[in-house]
């Protein structure tokens, strides 16, 4: 992604083939080790002779801007969060994929079966649980099915044969979607509801908004993971979307790139939002990403901010709505 990002953003005339200073270029990551390695595997492919500063939390703590947990600490809170994760556990018409799943693995013969007499992903109970300092969880098996696709889909990105993803279980686009449900439910359930969404993301959103309206950087890069991505988005008020040539819906390596454009003829200033990814294809190949091989591109739109064809709605009604999302109104 970051030979890409860069020779795209020297095109756009933002950077020049120069190092970039902190003016220009500024770097944000989460303290996690995968968090802090993505973003140094970003810089080496976009600035390969630059010394680039990564800015993060102290090292001994876990930085509060990205960690998805509660905080709000109210009994009423925790009371009505937890029912809207059961009202859309409810919702999810999973069984045909909890069969499918449970035929792949062979599940009523595995060991945790014998062990744990847990033995049908459709009856065995699902458990939510909201409690402050924490993460959203869900214990049962939607928990169990997301896990055990985390895996397929990684053994497809690593490039292992087809007839072995999976046992040879999933060779088309059909089986995947018939499994893939599962995993789109349970961050559904943890992520998506729209209590726990707006009070996991607040920090990030604040962080977001004084970047963009306060900080002089052209281009700031946050390294964060996929829950930031999932609530963020939900309580912006994203509407629903598709990654075109991609199973998941945040994909390992997305980016979503927020733009700040400006029309020379009406003076006006705009801003648009979209989803930078690598498709399947692409991760199992592992061919460098360039302006001749770009990664996919999907145009997100805002409930709140009227936007027009080409995804552009007007920047004082987005900072309008960041401003709502965070109190500063």
């Amino acid at each position: 992604m970051g030979e890409f990002f860069s020779s795209w953003l020297i095109k756009e005339g933002l950077l020049t083939k120069n190092c970039p200073d902190e003016n220009s270029f500024y770097v944000y990551a989460n303290t996690a080790q995968r968090t802090m390695a993505s973003a140094q595997s970003f810089i080496s492919k976009a600035f390969p002779q630059c010394n680039i500063t990564i800015h993060h939390a102290s090292d001994t703590q876990r930085d509060p801007i990205f960690n998805p947990v509660v905080h709000n600490s109210s009994k009423a809170f925790r009371t009505e969060a937890i029912e809207e994760m059961k009202t859309l556990l409810k919702s999810l018409h999973l069984n045909s994929s909890y069969e499918d799943l449970q035929n792949i693995l062979d599940y009523k013969e595995s060991k945790y079966c014998v062990i744990k007499h847990k033995c049908d992903f459709i009856t065995d109970p699902n458990k939510v649980f909201v409690n402050t300092g924490f993460k959203p969880n869900l214990e049962g098996p939607l928990k169990i099915c997301k896990s055990v696709i985390d895996s397929f889909i990684m053994e497809n990105y690593e490039g292992f044969p087809i007839n072995e993803v999976a046992w040879g279980s999933l060779q088309d686009v059909d089986q995947w979607d018939a499994i893939l449900g599962l995993t789109r439910g349970y961050h559904d359930v943890i992520f998506n509801t729209t209590l726990i969404a707006q009070d996991l993301a607040k920090p990030l959103l604040k962080f977001i908004t004084e970047l963009l309206l306060k900080r002089q950087a052209k281009v700031t890069l946050l390294m964060g993971h996929d829950a930031n991505i999932y609530t963020v988005l939900k309580s912006m008020g994203f509407k629903p979307y598709t990654l075109e040539k991609q199973y998941e819906m945040t994909p390992a390596g997305g980016k979503i790139v927020i733009q700040k454009w400006g029309n020379n003829t009406s003076g006006n200033m705009y801003a648009k939002i979209d989803y930078v990814y690598q498709g399947t294809d692409q991760m199992r190949e592992g061919k460098a990403l360039s302006l001749n091989n770009p990664p996919e591109v999907t145009m997100l739109k805002l409930e709140g901010c009227v936007m027009d064809d080409n995804g552009f709605c007007l920047w004082d009604d987005f900072v309008k709505l960041l401003n709502g999302l965070i109190g500063n109104v």
